[in-house]
């Protein structure tokens, strides 16, 4: 059974352009943001707030790292598939970028519904347009309907769903990896992708807009599910 969630980012000059894109920020919809402070804020005092997949990074303060290994601020090393609480306990959950890397997320997901205490909720941000990032395996991505069905089956009742991080940050990532992958020549392909990425910075600002387009979902990077688990 896969369970690798590791997550981490290509190194040296070969990853200049993607850190390009990165530093420029993603302009995550302000209904995402709303959707992931559900997660964090307004929690009991001493309630644990899951992260499944979390580290190097701490997102919020708020968050318990768990991942398969003892990375940078990991706190809790398990796996998705077997999360180490006892039913009902998690006050929520937060999963990002994650659920693409395992061969079956629909056992997470339902671990994540196991944990949780009824009516938690549930955050997770996964990928529909990207290419393959193998950190080490990469599975699937996921349109709005399979992200909103794969916590649908488990139980969960979607409170709300959509674009996360838009078309714009999408087309310009893909392009950088375009480069990357099948301009010829290291300098003419690193050049490219750095050209790429910067053009990116200018753009990214378009999200802001496009999130409120009714078909935003179809072209996003990824997109989001805000879920509760039923009292």
């Amino acid at each position: 059974m896969e369970e690798e969630y590791i997550q981490g980012p290509p190194r040296g000059l070969r990853a200049l352009p993607r850190r390009i894109v990165a530093a420029g920020g993603d302009w995550r919809s302000p209904r995402a943001e709303a959707a992931f402070l559900q997660v964090v804020e307004g929690q009991p005092e001493g309630a644990v707030c899951l992260s499944v997949g979390g580290g190097p990074r701490r997102v919020h303060p708020r968050l318990t790292n768990l991942n398969i290994g003892p990375f940078p601020n990991v706190d809790v090393v398990a796996t998705a598939y077997a999360l180490p609480y006892a039913d009902g306990t998690i006050a929520s959950v937060y999963c990002e970028a994650v659920l693409e890397h395992l061969e079956f997320p629909d056992l997470a997901v339902e671990e994540m519904f196991r944990v949780l205490r009824p009516g938690g909720v549930a955050f997770a941000a996964t990928p529909f347009l990207q290419s393959f990032h193998g950190y080490p395996g990469h599975f699937q991505n996921f349109t709005l309907d399979g992200h909103r069905r794969l916590f649908e089956r488990a139980g969960f009742r979607i409170l709300d769903s959509g674009p996360c991080v838009g078309p714009t940050f999408a087309m310009v990532d893909l392009l950088v990896n375009y480069a990357r992958a099948f301009v010829p020549g290291l300098v003419a392909s690193r050049l490219s992708g750095f050209l790429v990425a910067l053009a990116g910075v200018l753009l990214r600002p378009l999200d802001s807009r496009l999130h409120r387009h009714p078909n935003a979902h179809q072209l996003a990077s990824t997109t989001f599910v805000l879920a509760r688990k039923p009292t």
